[in-house]
């Protein structure tokens, strides 16, 4: 049923002329034709008759003239409902779940949360575990109202914008022996590393194919699934540890790690903000992730 075909209707009703409906309707008469065409196929009924005095309707559009124009009211009733201004994130009183890895929480959870104690006391925040097959289908089904995390390939139905752009860093405990303040490609390959494989662990990742187009091999003596784990491996072992700059701007200190620039270049990755099209009118998760995109965006690796 093409709903598009109904206010033909009842200009017609109204005008008792195809062209004076086309003029209110700013469509042009052969198409507002066409669409009285159609309708009469949709409806099994001529509709109108042509006279020396306009369109005379049949009965039946006598009959329905009233169930349609509540109809097409209804409609622009729910169009008009639609709120045209975001509440404001202190109205907000609502639990919200978003989906994030180690790293999305330790880089944006804490400030995440202090913000809206401040600007939003009635917002509550729980987060889902990352498990990027599990992603989608929380998202469609509504079990997360966001996915805040670095998702290479497009998710279907999915809108994703751009939050945080990251690099990376080698941090070591402070004080390790094999090093005074520059870090070469020799010295990175000689050392044993740990690897950070959130997704599906394995003993290789972006380091090392980058390495290997360098010609050159690390020996990973170690891959766990988190980050904040991986850092605190780092402390306690004269390993060497790859991680996002912002990661090491964060907790680097807390760890007791020091912060070497890369000796060869890495490709760096974007963490985004995503949800289901589905959601894009709920004006309460608009505001929110308006919120978001604009304070945790500012935390974007500055290098």
């Amino acid at each position: 049923m093409d709903l598009n075909l109904y206010p033909v209707f009842v200009e017609i009703m109204r005008h008792g002329s195809v062209s004076r409906a086309a003029e209110q309707l700013g469509l042009t008469q052969p198409a507002t034709s066409n669409a009285l065409s159609r309708l009469r196929s949709q409806l099994g009924d001529p509709l109108f008759v042509r006279t020396r005095n306009g369109m005379l309707p049949t009965h039946f559009a006598v009959a329905i003239r009233s169930r349609i124009e509540q109809g097409l009211e209804v409609l622009r009733d729910v169009s008009a409902g639609v709120p045209k201004d975001l509440p404001a994130l202190e109205a907000i009183n609502r639990h919200f779940r978003i989906v994030m890895s180690d790293l999305g929480e330790t880089l944006f959870l804490p400030d995440l949360v202090g913000l809206l104690a401040g600007k939003a006391p009635g917002v509550s925040i729980e987060i889902i575990p990352f498990q990027r097959e599990m992603v989608l289908e929380h998202l469609e089904k509504g079990h997360a109202d966001f996915a805040l995390a670095h998702i290479p390939a497009g998710l279907k139905n999915v809108t994703t914008r751009p939050l945080s752009q990251q690099t990376f860093v080698c941090v070591m405990r402070r004080g390790h022996p094999g090093f005074k303040g520059t870090l070469s490609l020799s010295d990175y390959v000689s050392h044993g590393h740990i690897l950070v494989s959130p997704n599906r662990g394995g003993m290789r990742g972006v380091v090392d194919k980058q390495l290997k187009k360098l010609g050159k091999r690390r020996s990973v003596v170690c891959s766990v699934p988190h980050f904040l784990s991986a850092c605190q491996l780092a402390s306690r072992s004269d390993h060497l540890l790859t991680i996002p700059r912002l990661l090491a701007e964060k907790v680097g200190a807390s760890f007791g790690l020091d912060t070497y620039e890369l000796p060869f270049d890495l490709p760096g990755f974007m963490i985004d903000l995503h949800w289901h099209q589905s959601r894009d009118s709920d004006p309460e998760l608009t505001s929110l992730r308006t919120f978001m995109l604009a304070e945790l965006g500012s935390q974007a690796d500055a290098s």
